[in-house]
């Protein structure tokens, strides 16, 4: 139960997901990530549900954390090795472009996973996200 008496949702481990929107680049998903990972000691102290949506929000920042951060090195160690091999010309965004692009694909389904789940649990409904186990 929170303060004025309605039962904890957990909400606010998802909601913390939308730190992706920071408008410093690359930040956003560190913090997004860590964020909805450490929502959860909190949270698991405030109820059933709380903790059921904590836990999936922690499982989902870290799939979101590690992902995003892979693919932000493997575009470093990409753009690394064409500015630095002289027989290979780096021309055009692809195919050394597709880690950043898949980047940009993981970024936007993070926010779509985030505003459903955020909305089902503001609403009291445990958030289950179908490729996540949440432990």
């Amino acid at each position: 139960m929170t303060a004025e008496g309605r039962v904890a949702t957990g909400a606010s481990a998802w909601a913390l997901g939308m730190l992706v929107l920071l408008p410093i680049p690359f930040l956003g998903a560190l913090a997004a990530g860590g964020g909805m990972i450490a929502a959860y000691g909190s949270l698991s102290r405030q109820g059933p549900l709380a903790k059921q949506n904590a836990a999936t929000a922690r499982a989902w920042g870290r799939l979101f954390l590690v992902s995003s951060t892979v693919l932000l090195l493997a575009q470093l160690v990409i753009g690394l090795v064409r500015m630095t091999t002289p027989s290979a010309p780096a021309t055009g965004f692809f195919p050394q472009g597709i880690p950043f692009a898949l980047y940009i694909v993981v970024c936007v389904m993070h926010l779509v996973v985030v505003l459903v789940a955020l909305r089902r649990a503001r609403r009291g409904e445990a958030v289950r996200v179908p490729f996540v186990r949440s432990a």
